[in-house]
């Protein structure tokens, strides 16, 4: 028995699906073998090149990143207080890399146009090894799949880690980035941030 067509919306960006019996699409969207995005494109080698807006998404990403991440011998570092002002809980996080893996495009509505928007999606980062020293706590918030303490004084082991994606879109001739993500929680660290987390 055939089921009645469906018009589902799906995502933040208003990704439309028509026309399709409501069985094989639900099959389909779990299997995730229907996307919202228009793109999927790499930063890198294989898949198809990024468009001039997802090469523009990329470099922008990144500058945020750089805003919150600076580069050292050993990787990207970042200070970080996971606690409150009354009572901080002040680390430092490193990663060994921070390279964009691929850049996936949202579709955009009329009304997306209407209001400004000229581009919307985000931009996700490879898997890196990552580590923290500082003030006690779970080692990357308890997201890694080991459970490892961080201390004052010494760095923790290594762990492979993924990095959330950007969120990130042009409004009106501007890009702006999602600030409350995992990769732009941080600041710059100073002296004083490595001096509380006891290393050089």
């Amino acid at each position: 028995m055939d089921s009645a067509p469906v018009a589902l919306s799906v995502g933040p960006m208003n990704c439309s699906v028509r026309s399709y019996s409501a069985a094989p699409l639900f099959v389909a969207m779990i299997l995730g073998l229907v996307g919202c995005g228009k793109s999927d494109s790499t930063g890198g080698g294989g898949g198809r090149q990024a468009s001039g807006m997802e090469k523009a998404a990329q470099e922008n990403a990144m500058a945020e990143v750089k805003k919150h991440w600076t580069k050292q011998s050993e990787g990207w570092i970042t200070a970080r207080n996971s606690g409150s002002s009354f009572a901080p809980i002040r680390f430092l996080r490193q990663c060994r890399e921070l390279n964009v893996e691929g850049v996936r495009t949202d579709d955009l509505s009329e009304s997306d146009r209407m209001n400004g928007l000229e581009w919307a999606g985000e931009v996700r980062f490879k898997e890196t090894p990552c580590r923290e020293v500082g003030d006690q706590g779970v080692l990357l918030d308890g997201m890694a799949s080991i459970s490892v303490f961080r201390q004052r004084g010494r760095w923790t082991q290594w762990v492979d880690f993924q990095p959330e994606p950007v969120r990130i879109q042009k409004v009106k001739g501007n890009w702006q980035a999602q600030q409350d993500t995992w990769l732009l929680r941080g600041q710059l660290p100073g002296a004083e941030d490595f001096a509380n987390a006891g290393v050089k």
